[in-house]
């Protein structure tokens, strides 16, 4: 992979990730309005499918992640040659 391609893959990846938190967040709002509606059996079906979603796609790599930032923290393996 050439330098230009692997920019290309990480501004792709970053729109990609943002992308899709904007879809989250809009679910949410989504659910929140339509629980201020009074209609709470939309918003229990769109919280308890996010929940599983979160559960099923996301909980493994931001576990991952949460756990690779303390080690960075506690002065994990350095990254200087």
């Amino acid at each position: 992979m050439t330098h230009d391609n692997a920019k290309r893959s990480k501004l792709g990846d970053t729109l990609f990730a943002i992308v899709h938190l904007l879809a989250l967040v809009g679910l949410v709002i989504y659910a929140l309005a339509a629980l201020v509606q009074g209609n709470t059996l939309r918003f229990a079906v769109i919280i308890g499918g996010l929940a599983f979603y979160y559960v099923l796609v996301l909980h493994k790599p931001v576990r991952r992640e949460i756990d690779r930032k303390r080690k960075l923290k506690s002065g994990g393996p350095s990254r200087r040659p």
